[in-house]
């Protein structure tokens, strides 16, 4: 897969399978935006890993769910690189509420975050796409967006809605600029976020249930995307990649 000198975004990439995929690319000999939100120290750490790639990052802090600072990201990235030849959707915000106890400003955070957000880095990202002889979108949702699980209605809704998102724009975005849009959705990974928030007995219980006997790694939904952004995906388009070792299947 040639990513040389080709740039791309990747949306809340200073931790877990944002971090995986930007360094991935790197290690390529991609450009890539570094996206983050608010945590500086994230944004450190990852500036700090990246030091040998210093010339081919750009970090943008930037609330991808305000449209105004979305807009500022694109024009920062036009300056700097020109162009765009692939965005990766991947900034999650989650939180577990039953549907009673789901309070209508949290259902719309993660509805403006997991939703709105990922159109609104679709629809500005579009000028800096058409410059590219090979455009793809990624957006990353989940497992969850297809099987829904107990107490968690505002993210299994969002995710679905991000499948569909998908659909939407590459029925759309191919016939008028040969963009193709995929989606992939991991199972529960095993990022540093989901080591802390889960105990040990917690992970081996779940990785008991998969029919592949364990729990997803940050490379294997990276090694997903980067396909997809290559030239080896260009007859994928409008799919739905599932990456979760057949947990589906049970």
């Amino acid at each position: 897969m040639n990513f040389k000198d080709k740039v791309f975004l990747i949306t809340g990439s200073t931790s877990g399978i944002g971090q995986g995929i930007a360094k991935a690319l790197l290690e390529e000999g991609a450009k890539v935006v570094i996206n983050y939100a608010h945590n500086e120290e994230k944004a450190e750490e990852t500036r700090r890993l990246f030091k040998q790639y210093e010339d081919k990052t750009l970090f943008i802090k930037a609330d991808i769910s305000d449209e105004k600072s979305v807009i500022d990201m694109y024009k920062k990235i036009e300056k700097r690189f020109n162009k765009l030849d692939g965005l990766v959707n991947n900034a999650v915000y989650d939180k577990i509420f039953s549907i009673e106890d789901l309070q209508i400003e949290e259902f719309r955070k993660e509805l403006d975050v997991n939703v709105v957000a990922r159109w609104m880095c679709i629809k500005y990202a579009i000028p800096l796409l058409k410059k590219s002889s090979m455009p793809r979108i990624v957006n990353i949702a989940s497992r969850l967006g297809i099987k829904p699980i107990k107490d968690s209605v505002a993210y299994c809704t969002s995710e679905a809605a991000t499948i569909m998102l998908t659909q939407c724009c590459a029925l759309e975005l191919t016939k008028k600029y040969n963009i193709k849009t995929n989606t992939v959705s991991p199972s529960m990974t095993l990022t540093p976020f989901a080591k802390r928030s889960y105990t040990e007995d917690e992970i081996k219980q779940t990785s008991t249930k998969n029919p592949s006997g364990r729990l997803g790694e940050i490379e294997d939904t990276v090694n997903a995307v980067l396909f997809l952004l290559s030239e080896k995906a260009d007859y994928i388009n409008g799919e739905n990649l599932n990456v979760n070792g057949g947990i589906l299947l049970v």
